[in-house]
């Protein structure tokens, strides 16, 4: 009767708490809310974004002054200099090789789209994993309480009937040393409780530590639909890690196709025009042959003359001294390429194996956790109230009462624990299979 009473208070106590409870999947969304890692690798890719469009722009021109042949006797770099020039250049990127550049920066945009997928991946797993990790101490902590509850209950029944000489006092006293030492774990299971919160508030990106993390007190548990071989596929087919080897190939491809067109010469336009203060001195023709005259005489130029030139040039990268940047840039690219497909296939392999363990972690896990609530525990529980009540008619010592109740208290811990061990199965599946079952 004791027990029943102490579960139906314990029962009341448990609903009121779920009021204020927080589910698992609440917490992922705000994780992938708020987490500062998944903001930066967003910004990465918005980054990328904008990288991509500026590589499309043509280098800087060239605008250059320049005053020539100037006396070292003179003053005037304007009007005394033999001309005043005035320059402007334009380099033209030939081939298709801006475009080139502006699609290898997007697919690099579209392996950070892979990683910021695996990022939130790994997080929804790690989330899932410390809060059913909360989850267990939070019930391991319920029980610890109803344990110690249930022998101090136990021990002030005894205390009259211990005064009376109707029991022993040893017996009382052992009862006491176990309850501090059920307290004493209990202090460590909210010690260690309090660090695996932290652990959760840090990856929810909260910043208030105070605001305590209230699990719910029953798990809502999922089933695997799929068979090995099913998961196996989804694990190749959308895996982010595996997906983001396959997008960074494509990067690379794009970055040999890129250092092919860097054979293509580049081309260089510059125009110029000249202003000549004094007149075109060196060039044939009667009004020369006066400037020359003038000059002579010490006397001063009158007429200006105005010129222009223009320049194209073009660079030759497919020289024998300079083609090795380009092809060899291609070559570099095609063995990293081969490396990918080699790491790749390593950590498909491994992913299987690892994918196949946690499988059969679930399955086994799922099925002891059934045989725990439905035999197991319900059997416990029964010895030891069919204990507490023969020592109190004088049957059995308390020794035998308290290896009862620390049976009842060690099978409640394994069930608890195979729950756990269930769902951080399913979120390993999870995390490798690359979305939620």
């Amino acid at each position: 009767m004791m027990v029943k009473y102490l579960t139906r208070i314990f029962s009341f106590l448990m609903i009121t708490a779920m009021a204020d409870a927080q589910s698992v999947d609440s917490l992922v969304r705000e994780a992938m809310k708020n987490n500062p890692q998944l903001k930066s690798v967003g910004y990465q890719i918005e980054a990328a974004g904008f990288r991509a469009s500026a590589v499309q722009a043509l280098p800087a021109p060239t605008i250059g002054l320049e005053f020539s042949q100037i006396s070292t006797n003179s003053v005037g770099i304007v009007n005394d200099a033999i001309s005043n020039n005035l320059s402007i250049s334009q380099m033209f990127m030939l081939g298709g090789k801006l475009s080139a550049m502006s699609e290898m920066e997007t697919r690099r945009g579209k392996v950070l789209e892979q990683n910021l997928s695996s990022q939130k991946m790994q997080l929804r797993a790690k989330i899932k994993m410390n809060y059913y990790q909360l989850w267990l101490y939070d019930r391991q902590i319920e029980v610890q309480q109803k344990t110690i509850f249930l022998l101090e209950e136990l021990a002030q029944l005894m205390l009259p009937h211990v005064q009376t000489n109707r029991m022993r006092q040893a017996d009382l006293l052992s009862l006491q040393a176990e309850v501090s030492s059920e307290k004493a774990k209990l202090m460590d299971m909210r010690s260690k409780r309090v660090i695996v919160q932290n652990t959760v508030l840090s990856l929810l990106g909260r910043n208030d530590a105070a605001l305590a993390i209230i699990t719910d007190s029953i798990l809502s548990t999922g089933a695997i639909t799929m068979s090995d071989l099913q998961l196996a596929d989804e694990v190749k087919r959308v895996n982010p890690s595996l997906i983001a080897m396959d997008k960074m190939k494509e990067m690379n491809e794009s970055e040999i196709t890129a250092a092919g067109k860097e054979l293509i010469p580049d081309l260089m336009v510059q125009a110029m025009l000249m202003r000549m203060p004094n007149g075109m001195i060196l060039t044939s023709g009667m009004r020369s042959v006066d400037a020359i005259q003038q000059s002579v005489a010490g006397m001063p130029m009158q007429k200006t003359d105005w010129m222009y030139s223009v320049m194209i040039s073009i660079t030759l990268p497919f020289a024998p001294w300079s083609a090795e940047r380009s092809t060899g840039k291609a070559d570099e690219m095609r063995a990293t390429n081969a490396s990918i497909d080699a790491e790749k296939n390593a950590m498909q392999r491994e992913m299987i194996f690892a994918l196949r363990s946690a499988v059969n972690k679930y399955v086994t896990a799922d099925s002891l956790s059934r045989q725990y609530a439905r035999t197991i525990i319900p059997l416990m529980q029964e010895a030891a109230e069919a204990q507490t009540v023969a020592y109190q008619t004088g049957q059995v010592p308390i020794t035998t009462v308290l290896d009862a109740c620390r049976m009842e208290l060690m099978k409640q811990d394994d069930y608890l624990m195979t729950v756990v061990d269930r769902q951080m199965a399913l979120a390993e599946i999870e995390m490798m299979v690359g979305t939620p079952l």
